[in-house]
């Protein structure tokens, strides 16, 4: 992740250049991060509003195909390729996405790598000093350090570091309007209403962006029980963690509330689905008057798809209707030649899977030839 942050890490460093104060640069970090990511954010809103039209097309050709995966998988890419949809286009933007979250998440809980550009051995040196007189802070162990520099009774864990070093470390602006960052929040300090924002604004994301965006407010048991289990958790971890840590992810939640609001209004699902359905209908008519026009050069007779069409169709019913031996026999009777062909060889290969212990195999068309 550091090929990611390194490069962001410069832009946290322009900004606190120009602020000179580390909590400032923190949300203008968590801003100017969102308004980047934000093209991505309007083409996954796109994706999903399509995905809304083509899922009941998809679940269509799953049932008529469910006991042929081959011609299943060939009817799917068939519908893609009419419409020109692509089922993985909306992965693209959400990989992006956490790759670099990933890297903000080093840039601003290692502010002495990023910020203060210190050597990586000091740092290493200082954190080391940190983890020995409080235990591995994991992520935050950078932030332990400037918190422990600033506070004079921790100060003395760094006489072996460069007084220049722990100097620069002093100076550094760890204060929003009078807020030390570095301070850790108890429930009998001022300090507790700081987790109760994080918990309350984290639930806010998650319960507006389920009102107000198309299909989310249907989600039921584990999407709604993350609705609450989130905010409880990041309610509980804010009382172990540096308030910095807190107020960045305050700012990341208030920007995903406005985010989730401003694309719902300009960037409407509901807009892009009727706008899909739209595009959909009219390749479908158009299919449809091509076929009409095959189907009266070839004399008014059914088509190869037509004919194929009712054979699954009859293959689907036969699927639905319970089986005894009278009915399979009369069913026999109006297989095609091809039809009692796959029965036969399903059925052997599946004697023979049973017998010997071996997979079972779908019957294909190939093997028929």
């Amino acid at each position: 992740m550091n090929i990611i942050a390194y490069p962001l890490g410069w832009v946290m460093w322009a900004i606190y250049q120009v602020v000179n104060n580390y909590g400032v640069a923190l949300i203008l970090f968590t801003v100017l991060f969102r308004l980047i990511l934000f093209p991505l954010s309007i083409k996954q809103q796109k994706s999903s509003a399509k995905m809304q039209v083509f899922q009941p097309k998809i679940a269509e050709i799953q049932k008529k195909y469910a006991n042929n995966k081959e011609k299943q998988q060939e009817e799917m890419m068939k519908l893609y390729e009419a419409h020109g949809y692509n089922p993985m286009g909306g992965c693209l933007p959400s990989i992006i996405q956490i790759i670099l979250l990933f890297g903000v998440i080093y840039v601003v809980y290692e502010p002495l790598t990023h910020i203060l550009r210190l050597d990586a051995d000091v740092v290493t040196q200082m954190t080391d000093i940190v983890t020995k007189q409080l235990g591995n802070q994991g992520v935050y162990n950078q932030l332990a350090v400037i918190s422990a520099i600033q506070n004079p009774e921790q100060i003395g864990w760094f006489s072996g570091i460069s007084q220049e070093i722990v100097s620069q470390i002093q100076n550094f602006d760890y204060d929003l309007f009078g807020l030390y960052l570095g301070s850790i929040p108890t429930w009998n300090s001022l300090l507790v209403i700081v987790p109760i924002l994080s918990g309350a604004t984290a639930f806010l994301t998650s319960f507006i962006s389920m009102k107000i965006t198309p299909g989310m407010n249907q989600q039921t048991g584990m999407m709604k029980g993350m609705m609450y289990a989130m905010p409880i958790f990041s309610l509980f971890i804010a009382f172990s963690v540096p308030v910095g840590v807190a107020i960045y992810w305050i700012a990341g939640n208030i920007l995903a509330i406005v985010q989730t609001v401003v694309l719902n209004l300009f960037y409407s699902p509901a807009k892009y689905k009727a706008e899909y359905e739209e595009q959909v209908r009219r390749v479908e008519e158009q299919k449809r008057l091509e076929r009409e026009e095959r189907k009266r050069r070839n004399g008014g007779k059914k088509l190869p798809e037509e004919i194929e069409e009712e054979e699954a169709a009859k293959a689907e019913a036969r699927r639905k209707t319970p089986a005894t031996p009278d009915a399979e026999k009369a069913a026999e009777a109006y297989m095609t030649s091809k039809e009692l062909n796959r029965k036969r060889l399903a059925e052997a290969r599946k004697r023979d899977a049973e017998k010997y212990g071996d997979e079972y195999i779908e019957v294909t068309d190939q093997d028929l030839m």
